[in-house]
């Protein structure tokens, strides 16, 4: 591991006081004989099913073997409820330690613009028809890139470096698969940035990749790394979070206005899945200790990021198709107003992930368990559909009114954060 860098952050979490981790879920090697007979079964039980046009992989390697795979399976126009879905072939064909049980389900259009949606994918081709995808002009990348940067945030992506440091509970292949995320996010993040070197994220990244590429060689040794990028990758976000908001108030990519005398947090998000809080003067230590009160004061992790990152769920709440409805009814800003600086992009990307929720709709695939859309509960189509998203909207308004009284004073937590 790279020399140790000063850090508070460290230090409090140096603090916690529990001093062993438990790891489970260990990757395994892959032999190439087991790898090709994995997506030869696949192969033949995906043309099996009707209205899938191709499917892409996104790898992960450990060992220089290949040892986990997330799938985009492409449906085409004929696909509907009635089609079979893809979890029928993981079920026929099993996960043989190497797939992740999560494939992204997604239509040509979608696939098209997935650099629009999660740049942080790298899809390569395996069947079907090869699909082009596009990329946003040189001018629009970097916005694009921030688009996606601020949603991954609000929508959670710090937990589980927070549950490592709190449980000490450590699935290890998902450890060494949000490590890997976290590498293409760094690298993503210095694109926007303008940075070419960035001394401590180039290092720490580089023993990351060190520990996966030897991971099967490394014995007990590999623990102790993996503890150490681990604590070290979660400090390294809070720190990424600091640059970004820091460069949107130098390169006025965030225009904020804050009323005086508004309470804080003044921006709030709350969905099934997350809770984010959106606070002025953001400084990292201050907001991990934050984040670690607040999940022994509500036994919940709650996301705290700058006021800033709001501003993009701002440009939601402002639109009127579903996807933004649902997020009008999970977000709520007091005292703020504003704009991106090129608003349009945020307007754009609502739209995709609005045709990406009908999408799914229309497949009966479930809409609470995607990141993407920040774990949507609303549907559109028929009358029972209309009638049941009403609820969940007002559902939703319900437990953000509470949790702002929460944050204000105004009211205990007896009874926890549902309702």
């Amino acid at each position: 591991m790279s020399q140790a860098v000063a850090d508070p952050c460290k230090d409090i979490l140096a603090d916690l006081g529990k001093d062993s981790y438990t790891f489970t879920g260990e990757p395994v090697r892959v032999s190439k004989e087991g790898y090709r007979s994995l997506m030869e079964d696949m192969v033949r039980e995906a043309r099996r099913l009707a209205g899938i046009q191709s499917i892409y992989m996104d790898e992960i390697t450990f060992g220089h073997s290949i040892s986990q795979l997330k799938l985009l399976v492409i449906y085409d126009d004929t696909a509907d409820e009635s089609n079979l879905k893809f979890d029928e072939v993981i079920r026929v064909i099993g996960t043989r330690n190497i797939l992740d049980e999560k494939y992204l389900s997604l239509d040509a259009k979608l696939l098209e613009n997935l650099s629009k949606i999660d740049c942080l994918l790298q899809p390569q081709w395996v069947m079907g028809r090869k699909i082009r995808l596009q990329q946003p002009g040189t001018s629009e990348l970097r916005f694009f890139n921030i688009s996606r940067v601020l949603d991954l945030l609000s929508a959670g992506f710090l937990e589980d470096f927070h549950n490592w440091e709190v449980m000490r509970v450590v699935r290890t292949r998902d450890a060494l698969w949000r490590l890997k995320r976290l590498r293409r996010l760094l690298d993503l993040t210095k694109v926007i940035l303008r940075k070419e070197h960035t001394p401590r994220w180039d290092a720490c990244m580089e023993a990351v990749y060190r520990m996966c590429d030897n991971w099967f060689d490394l014995g007990i040794e590999r623990y102790r790394m993996l503890m150490e990028s681990m604590r070290e990758g979660f400090c390294i976000i809070l720190d990424l979070i600091r640059e970004l908001a820091a460069y949107f108030e130098r390169a006025q990519v965030v225009n904020l206005k804050v009323e005086p005398g508004a309470p804080s947090p003044q921006a709030l998000l709350v969905t099934e899945r997350a809770v984010t809080v959106f606070v002025e003067n953001w400084e990292p230590a201050t907001a991990l200790q934050q984040m670690l009160d607040y999940h022994r004061q509500f036994n919940q992790f709650i996301t705290v990021l700058p006021l800033s990152f709001s501003m993009q769920l701002y440009e939601y709440s402002k639109l009127n198709f579903a996807f933004s409805r649902y997020i009008k009814s999970c977000f709520g800003s007091e005292g703020i107003s504003g704009n991106m600086e090129r608003s349009y992009i945020s307007f754009e990307r609502s739209k995709l992930l609005d045709h990406y929720l009908g999408f799914k709709t229309r497949l009966g695939l479930p809409l609470d368990d995607d990141e993407i859309l920040f774990y949507c509960n609303m549907r559109e189509g028929s009358t029972l559909a209309k009638a049941a998203s009403v609820m969940s909207s007002q559902k939703n308004r319900a437990r953000l009114k509470r949790l702002q009284r929460i944050f204000h004073g105004e009211e205990d937590l007896d009874g926890g954060f549902g309702g």
